[in-house]
C-alpha cells in the first residue's frame, strides 16, 4: 500500500514552497497523487495559528472521509508549519492517537525567530506585506516572537509538564517527531550578527526538546529557592540533526546541487535524512535515528573547533580550511518569565548572568557597581537579549555554550567565586505600598543557579542547561505589601 504525505509550509510562503520536497518523494517511489501540499493564510492579520489548526483538522477529516488520505499518513512541515501542526495534534489528540505516523519538521520555528519583530514592523509591512494590503499576519508573528507565551503554552501541551502529567500527542510507537535544521545562513543575513542559525530560526529554537523549571523565591531562600524541574511529555529525546550546508530556504530543496557543500556525503545527506525519518515503522527504528542524527550533530559541532583536525573538516565540508567556524557554535536559549506569588506578572525586572561567591551569603545584592564577571558574561556569553513586546514579564537570552564552558567557567572566574553560571534577578517595586521580597525599603536581588562544571545535582540547577535547547524559567517572586493596604480601627 503506498505511503501518503501531507506537506505544510511556513509563514509568508505558499504551498508551492514545499514542491521541492514533494518532488524528492516522487523521485524516491512515492506516488505524486499521494503527496499533498497543505496551505494556510499566514499573512492575514485576523488569522491565528489556532484558526489554521482547526481548519487543518476539518480538511484531514474530509480527505479521510473520501479516501484521499488513509488512516495513517506522514506530515512534513517547514518553519511556522510546525506550530500549526503541533497545535492541531495537541488540541485534538492530547493523549496520542493522531493519524500521523512520522512528523518531520524542517527548520521549525518551535521556539521563535529573531525576525518576527521585523516582520511586524513598518519595514516588514512595506516589504513582506506589499502585495497583501500591508498585512503580515500579526497574530502569527506574535506567536513567533522570541519568548512568546504561545510557544510555552504549546510546549506545556505536547513536550513539557509543570504538574507531573505525561500525556502527549507524541510517542515512539505513535506519532514520532523529528527535527532537521541547517546552520548555513541565508545570503545577506550576516549583517544581523547572528550565530548558530539558518538565516531565520536559531538552532536552539528549532529543537523540540525544551526544558523547564519553576524557581520559587516565595519558598526556600533568596540564595536557595525551591527549584522544581518540569517533566517530559512524549519521548525523552527527539531525533535532531544540525546540518552545516542548508539555510532556511535551501532546506526545502533537498537535491545535492542545492547544498552549500561540495562534499558528496554532506550534500546528499538531507535527502537521506528525510527518507530515513519517513521510513521508520516503530520504536526500534526511531531510536536508531536518534543515534544516527546525534553523530551528525557531533560532526557539525567540530566545525566550530580550533586546530588542524577542525581545519581539515572545514576544508572538506566548506571548501575553506580557514572558514569562520563560529557560526557552528552551540547555544542555549533561556526564556525567563517573572511573576509574583499571586500569579501577577512582574514587568519591571532585570536579569543578568554572574557567578555565585564561595562565601556563605545571606543575601545576594545588586550593587551600584557591576562586577567584572557580569561585564564579561554580558560581552562574551549573551549574543542577544529580547524582551517580548506583548508580555513585558518575559524575555529571552541567546547564550554561547562553547564560550561558557571553554573559557568563562574554566579561566575567567576569580578564586573567590564558584565555577558556576548563575542568573541574578531583581525587580523594581510597582509602587510605594507594594514591593517584592520585603517592604524594608531596600532593593533585593536573588540568585538562580544554571550550570556548573562539576556534575552536581540537576534538581538544584547544576546541569539545567543543555546544548541546542530552549530552557523555560518561571521565576516566582514573593509579593510584599505595606500594612496600610488594609487597616481596621474602632469607630470611636
Amino acid at each position: 500500500m503506498p505511503e501518503h504525505v501531507l506537506l505544510i509550509h511556513g509563514w509568508s510562503a505558499s504551498d508551492k514552497s514545499m514542491a521541492g520536497v514533494g518532488e524528492l518523494l516522487a523521485a524516491k517511489g512515492y506516488e505524486t497523487s499521494d503527496v499533498f501540499l497543505g496551505g494556510y493564510p499566514s499573512m492575514d492579520d485576523d488569522v491565528r495559528i489556532a484558526d489554521s489548526g482547526r481548519r487543518l483538522n476539518a480538511v484531514i477529516a474530509e480527505m479521510q472521509g473520501d479516501g484521499r488520505l488513509p488512516a495513517r499518513f506522514h506530515v512534513v512541515v517547514h518553519s511556522t508549519g510546525a506550530l500549526v501542526a503541533r497545535w492541531w495534534m495537541a488540541e485534538y489528540f492530547p493523549r496520542g492517537g493522531a493519524p500521523v505516523a512520522n512528523f518531520l519538521m524542517l527548520a521549525p520555528a518551535n521556539f521563535g525567530s529573531p525576525l518576527a519583530t521585523i516582520g511586524r514592523s513598518t519595514l516588514g509591512r512595506l516589504t513582506k506585506g506589499f502585495t497583501n494590503g500591508f498585512q503580515t499576519g500579526t497574530h502569527f508573528l506574535n506567536a513567533l516572537e522570541l519568548a512568546s507565551q504561545f510557544q510555552e503554552d504549546l510546549a506545556l501541551r505536547d513536550r513539557l509538564s509543570a504538574d507531573g502529567h505525561t500525556e502527549s500527542p507524541f510517542s515512539e510507537n505513535g506519532t514520532r517527531p523529528y527535527v532537521i535544521v541547517g546552520a548555513d545562513p541565508i545570503f545577506g543575513t550576516g549583517i544581523l550578527g547572528e550565530k548558530a542559525w539558518d538565516g531565520t530560526v536559531r538552532v536552539a529554537t528549532a529543537n523540540i526538546d525544551p526544558r523547564g523549571v519553576t524557581v520559587d523565591f516565595s519558598k526556600g531562600s533568596i540564595l536557595k529557592p525551591d527549584f522544581r524541574a518540569w517533566s517530559r511529555r512524549g519521548p525523552d529525546e527527539t531525533p535532531f540533526a544540525v546540518i552545516p550546508d542548508r539555510s532556511h530556504l535551501s532546506i526545502l530543496k533537498p537535491a545535492a546541487g542545492d547544498s552549500a557543500s561540495k562534499d558528496k556525503t554532506v550534500s546528499e545527506r538531507l535527502e537521506k535524512l528525510i527518507l530515513q525519518a519517513l521510513g521508520v515503522k516503530g520504536a526500534d527504528g526511531y531510536r536508531t535515528v536518534i543515534d544516527d542524527w546525534a553523530a551528525i550533530c557531533h560532526e557539525t559541532r567540530q566545525l566550530a573547533q580550533d586546530g588542524a583536525e577542525a581545519d581539515a573538516l572545514r576544508d572538506r565540508i566548506l571548501g575553506r580550511a580557514g572558514a569562520d567556524g563560529s557560526r557552528f557554535r552551540e547555544f542555549y536559549q533561556i526564556v525567563v518569565e517573572a511573576v509574583d506569588d499571586t500569579g501577577l506578572p512582574v514587568d519591571d525586572f532585570s536579569i543578568w548572568l554572574t557567578a555565585p561567591k564561595k562565601t556563605r551569603e545571606t543575601q545576594f545584592k545588586a550593587g551600584n557597581s557591576v562586577t567584572r564577571i557580569e561585564i564579561d558574561a554580558q560581552l562574551s556569553l549573551i549574543q542577544d537579549r529580547h524582551v517580548n513586546s506583548c508580555h513585558k514579564n518575559r524575555l529571552s537570552l541567546h547564550v554561547d555554550r562553547r564560550e561558557l564552558l571553554a573559557n568563562f567557567l574554566r579561566d575567567r572566574i576569580p578564586p573567590s567565586y564558584e565555577a558556576s553560571l548563575a542568573a541574578g534577578i531583581t525587580a523594581a517595586s510597582p509602587g510605594k505600598r507594594v514591593g517584592y521580597f520585603d517592604m524594608d525599603g531596600k532593593e533585593h536581588s536573588a540568585l538562580i543557579r544554571l550550570r556548573a562544571l562539576d556534575p552536581g545535582d540537576e534538581t538544584k540547577g547544576k546541569r539545567f542547561l543543555k546544548r541546542y535547547t530552549t530552557h523555560f524559567l518561571r521565576v516566582i517572586l514573593p509579593r510584599a505589601t505595606r500594612d496600610d493596604v488594609f487597616t481596621a480601627r474602632p469607630l470611636r
